[in-house]
């Protein structure tokens, strides 16, 4: 992970997200507010990602977490889709409150921070865009920041319609497609997280194909009680039942590390447990691997 990076994108966005609070209270915004809260959450969410990341390096594993503190990047994203949770539940208020007693907005003063705003955004997205390739709470973070850059492009449609039409009413409608997005990425991150800490079976693998795979290899005549969860973006597990023709006990050492080096290469499974049992005895050998 380029800790500049993320370290960059926190200031940014405090930075953004105090902009934006002073230009939405003075030029009476609600979509500024509504995208100054979304920029505070991001500033939140990064630092959560920042410090959930030394943890789980530097924090070494030991008899209390034999798995060490990797988990910590989950419970930060969870924590994180909560927080949009939230968020979205306050904008939504005050859009019915503002929709009950319109408040006239400055249009010029909401447009030239809805630019720095945007490019903001932006910048922030860049600096950790790599990163949110590999790790699930970056990730998190990362759609924070998209989902701030089109807030901000929210923001200028409605000052534009404000200031051509007088329509101040859309500034408070663009805070509802704010709120929707929000409600949108939380949705999508709270889900991605609960599925992991329910230990279900990582996105993307089919376990049909990683049990065929298996049978492929020389020597194995089954495989069952076949279990893949992850704990962590990198961190993928597996434990399985290995059935071994008869006549290949003796070569059962070269046949799981093969088994382990073909789950790592073609299904990213890092950490491989199997039991290996001898073909029609119905028996296992106490080999485990």
């Amino acid at each position: 992970m380029k800790v500049k990076g993320l370290l960059g994108a926190i200031l940014l966005n405090l930075l953004m997200a105090l902009i934006e609070f002073i230009g939405g209270a003075i030029s009476g915004s609600l979509s500024l507010i509504s995208d100054a809260l979304h920029n505070v959450n991001d500033v939140f969410s990064l630092v959560i990602s920042y410090v959930a990341e030394v943890i789980s390096k530097n924090k070494k594993s030991n008899s209390t977490h034999t798995y060490g503190y990797r988990r910590v990047e989950i419970l930060s994203a969870l924590l994180n889709g909560i927080l949009l949770l939230l968020i979205f539940v306050f904008l939504i208020s005050e859009a019915i409150q503002r929709f009950k007693v319109p408040t006239k907005v400055d249009g010029v003063q909401t447009i030239i921070i809805g630019f720095i705003g945007l490019i903001g955004n932006i910048v922030g997205a860049y600096l950790i865009h790599e990163d949110s390739h590999h790790n699930l709470n970056i990730k998190g973070a990362f759609l924070h920041l998209i989902s701030d850059a089109f807030s901000s492009v929210g923001v200028i449609i409605g000052a534009i319609l404000i200031l051509m039409y007088n329509l101040y009413i859309a500034d408070t409608i663009i805070s509802l497609v704010i709120a929707g997005f929000i409600f949108y990425s939380a949705f999508g991150l709270i889900k991605d997280t609960l599925h992991i800490l329910m230990e279900g079976t990582p996105r993307g693998i089919d376990i049909e194909a990683l049990e065929d795979a298996i049978l492929k290899v020389p020597g194995v005549r089954g495989v069952h009680h076949v279990h893949v969860w992850q704990i962590s973006s990198k961190d993928y597990l597996l434990s399985a039942h290995i059935v071994l023709d008869n006549q290949m006990i003796s070569s059962a050492e070269n046949i799981t590390s093969q088994i382990k080096n073909l789950l790592e290469e073609n299904f990213g499974i890092n950490h491989s447990t199997l039991e290996v049992e001898l073909e029609g005895e119905k028996k296992e050998c106490q080999c485990e691997y």
